[in-house]
């Protein structure tokens, strides 16, 4: 059996999650990348993790170019319809790969990590994430990582002290959900039950499982790898981070190297 990340990003997760992605919202929050960035049109930008390509079709239209990246085929496939209906194949590349095996240098003016594309893995695999992406950015290039705002975590381990039940309606699906609070390791552990809505049948089951970060531990990781906080938010409102925020949001930019 694989790691986690390797099946949930797959035909379950896409049409359970499409629903509450309307083109407005989208939209929006393609905006709202494209503003924190501050990057001029033709700038080259990295989506990691890009999922169906939901923000970067946007920013192709406004004038980026953008090269799409993820580890799953069936999300790809969407990406790849998406692109074309858009009408924005001159301006968007998709390219399939593992986040950890991330191999450019010094290629890309901005990289996106957007609605929680970090955390994955072990903290080293992360940090080497991190690692990765700043040797992907030229020198001055600008990051932007989106994760939940671990405050909002913690308080939801203390409120259901550490384990939590619920469910929810997406499209044609009834999704049952058990999350597992592990604070010692500072994971989210998460077990979906999906259900066929008309029927009530079983029709699969996904985990998944997230580190999330402190601000302090991000920061650490961050500038152990020559990038320095900028900005950071608490929504895609572009509203100031705070306790109660329900993101995390930092923008971070490359240091420039000085010849002595």
């Amino acid at each position: 059996m694989g790691e986690w990340f390797e099946e949930f990003f797959d035909r379950l997760y896409y049409e359970t999650y499409r629903p509450f992605q309307s083109e407005d919202v989208n939209e929006k929050e393609a905006r709202f990348i494209m503003e924190a960035l501050g990057l001029p049109p033709g700038s080259l930008l990295l989506d990691l993790g890009c999922g169906y390509g939901r923000h970067a079709v946007y920013l192709a239209r406004w004038g980026y170019n953008v090269v799409c990246y993820d580890l799953s085929d069936y999300l790809l496939e969407r990406a790849r319809e998406r692109v074309e209906e858009f009408g924005v194949g001159d301006r968007v590349v998709l390219v399939k790969g593992d986040m950890r095996m991330l191999d450019y240098d010094s290629v890309f003016d901005g990289v996106y990590m957007f609605f929680t594309t970090f955390g994955y893995f072990s903290d080293e695999e992360n940090r080497d994430v991190i690692r990765r992406v700043s040797r992907a950015l030229k020198s001055g290039g600008v990051l932007l990582i989106d994760v939940w705002n671990p405050a909002h975590v913690m308080y939801n381990a203390y409120l259901h002290r550490g384990h939590r039940t619920s469910w929810f309606e997406a499209g044609n699906y009834i999704v049952l959900e058990e999350a597992y609070y592990d604070i010692y390791n500072g994971r989210v552990n998460v077990k979906r039950l999906y259900l066929e809505k008309s029927t009530g049948k079983l029709i699969g089951e996904r985990s998944f499982s997230i580190r999330y970060y402190t601000y302090w531990e991000l920061k650490s990781i961050i500038e152990e790898s020559n990038l320095a906080i900028e900005k950071t938010y608490g929504s895609y409102k572009s509203e100031k981070y705070e306790a109660s925020s329900p993101r995390l949001i930092i923008i971070a930019r490359k240091q420039r190297l000085h010849n002595p």
